[in-house]
């Protein structure tokens, strides 16, 4: 079962051992409602993602591996890295689509985020850690994948997800 993902895990080991860079992923609750002070984190090296919108951790360290990829060889859909792990997480070819389905917006109170380098410490003035708000249960698979039914086992579920999410760079424009 694991064995599908264990070369994108591989590739991602092999990337930080070698410090090309440091991808480092996260999730929390939101400490306030200040969407203007939320949004100034989000930078070109970090990306705040409704954390509804990602299947999981492995979801996220997918989508954030994919995004540097595609920067690094020159296939990427958007300027910023950040904006390409939405891309990916939503397997969206349009940033606006990506940031209605998957972005932070006034009635997110949990986030998943990317950091492609050090996070900085001031993330802590608004986010409390906790990684059980990215798991497959809080996906909204209405939103993101009506198709996909709910009564699968949520490793088949993810395993959809992600797929949608590895296809992207070979959809059709």
């Amino acid at each position: 079962n694991t064995l599908c993902l264990r070369p994108r895990y591989l590739l991602y080991n092999l990337l930080c051992r070698l410090d090309i860079v440091k991808i480092e992923v996260g999730s929390g609750h939101l400490k306030t409602n200040d969407l203007d002070q939320i949004l100034s984190f989000v930078n070109p090296n970090l990306a705040l993602i409704d954390s509804r919108s990602v299947c999981g951790i492995e979801h996220l360290r997918q989508a954030a591996t994919l995004s540097l990829s595609s920067h690094d060889n020159s296939f990427n859909l958007s300027k910023d890295k950040s904006t390409e792990v939405l891309l990916y997480l939503t397997f969206q070819r349009q940033i606006l689509k990506a940031l209605k389905l998957g972005g932070v917006n006034k009635n997110t109170k949990d986030v998943g985020w990317v950091s492609f380098g050090d996070v900085s410490p001031d993330l802590s003035q608004i986010i409390t850690v906790n990684d059980s708000v990215i798991s497959i249960d809080n996906y909204d698979f209405s939103k993101l994948a009506k198709d996909v039914d709910i009564n699968l086992d949520n490793e088949l579920k993810q395993k959809i997800i992600m797929t949608r999410t590895a296809v992207l760079p070979v959809l059709p424009r």
